[in-house]
């Protein structure tokens, strides 16, 4: 649970910017591989992040505008991570405008059960690398590159000449 608007505006900020490298690195004719039949393309799990963050926006009140319906996707990844951008940046100005972090602690409506606003905040953090982590595991077995977003991965391991790890 978040306890200061600033720390997670810090956070979800500092996500973002893996999410969108995460979004440049999906190829157009790989976007919709599908690697399983019980799991979502590339696409529709990046499409489902700003999809979440609407949805819980409009749930809690911080946003006053349509959710977004699971067709049509964007036409391109570009699109989608267009519209993950937009949907963020409305989405931390609502936060920062209409809570307060004396009001974290004070529940508000979400998904028909009560929940406080700082757990709010890291469910919208959590849930974006959750998707996100999914989609590095989609692309390892699509055998597309993957970025390094907390330390390097194999390809860099390699790049540097360093042992890897099996």
């Amino acid at each position: 649970m978040y306890y200061h608007i600033k720390e997670f505006l810090e956070d979800w900020t500092n996500e973002t910017g893996k999410t969108t490298k995460v979004y440049s690195m999906i190829p157009e004719e790989s976007k919709a591989i599908i690697v399983n039949e019980k799991v979502r393309t590339l696409e529709r799990l990046a499409f489902h992040i700003p999809q979440i963050i609407v949805q819980i926006g409009v749930q809690t009140g911080l946003l006053n505008i349509q959710e977004l319906p699971e067709e049509p996707l964007p036409d391109t990844m570009e699109g989608i991570s267009a519209l993950y951008l937009d949907m963020h940046q409305k989405m931390a100005e609502a936060i920062q405008s209409q809570w307060k972090d004396n009001m974290l602690d004070g529940e508000v409506d979400l998904y028909d059960h009560k929940w406080r606003r700082g757990d709010v905040l890291s469910l919208l953090t959590h849930h974006e690398v959750h998707h996100r982590s999914q989609m590095t595991v989609i692309m390892r077995l699509a055998g597309l590159k993957v970025p390094g977003l907390y330390g390097p991965v194999r390809e860099d391991w390699e790049l540097w000449g360093l042992p890897i790890a099996k």
